[in-house]
């Protein structure tokens, strides 16, 4: 579930991803200037591991999403259901791209209002303004936020469905849950 009515009933994210210079672990949308910020702060780096994490190019990432349904959390907040299809396999992929459309995903501990991590997945405030000029207002999201401590509430992230094949039986297996929120 997103923070804010998302404009569209579906459509495709495809945003590339980088390692977050300045917020290791984290990750960011892959921008021409914060490639070149994190190439200088690689050569500044003393440990080499950071170095060699950092140090990795920008990979596409693509996201196809399909809105489910419009509703309110807590009651009285606009948010969105929303149907996510990793095209890409990319860590914090979902995370990242739903913060860098304007619409966190409620009670993100990393990429939401109060998070970690990079604002806006790593896009600067005046590029938001122009990319998602209907993005979640920070009033919506600190609103948001606030019910979510309130209720205790956990991120609003799960996989509903699961199929893999089993790497000794060669059997294909599915899973199934539905979503807790």
């Amino acid at each position: 579930m997103l923070c804010g009515e998302v404009d569209h009933d579906e459509g495709v994210v495809d945003l590339p991803l980088q390692r977050d210079h300045r917020y290791p672990p984290f990750m960011r949308v892959a921008t021409p200037r914060s490639e070149l910020e994190a190439a200088q702060d690689v050569k500044d780096l003393q440990h080499n591991g950071w170095k060699k994490i950092v140090k990795k190019k920008p990979k596409a990432s693509q996201t196809e999403f399909k809105v489910l349904s419009r509703e309110k959390y807590a009651g009285k907040f606009p948010a969105t259901r929303i149907s996510f299809k990793p095209i890409t396999g990319r860590t914090h992929q979902l995370r990242v791209h739903s913060a860098a459309i304007g619409h966190p995903i409620v009670a993100d501990p990393a990429y939401g209002i109060y998070g970690e991590a990079s604002p806006n997945g790593g896009f600067e405030e005046w590029r938001m303004e122009k990319l998602a000029p209907s993005r979640a207002p920070q009033s919506l999201q600190i609103g948001i936020n606030d019910a979510v401590q309130k209720e205790g509430q956990r991120m609003c992230l799960h996989a509903k469905e699961l199929k893999f094949c089993h790497p000794i039986s060669g059997k294909n297996l599915s899973f199934l849950a539905p979503p807790p929120f």
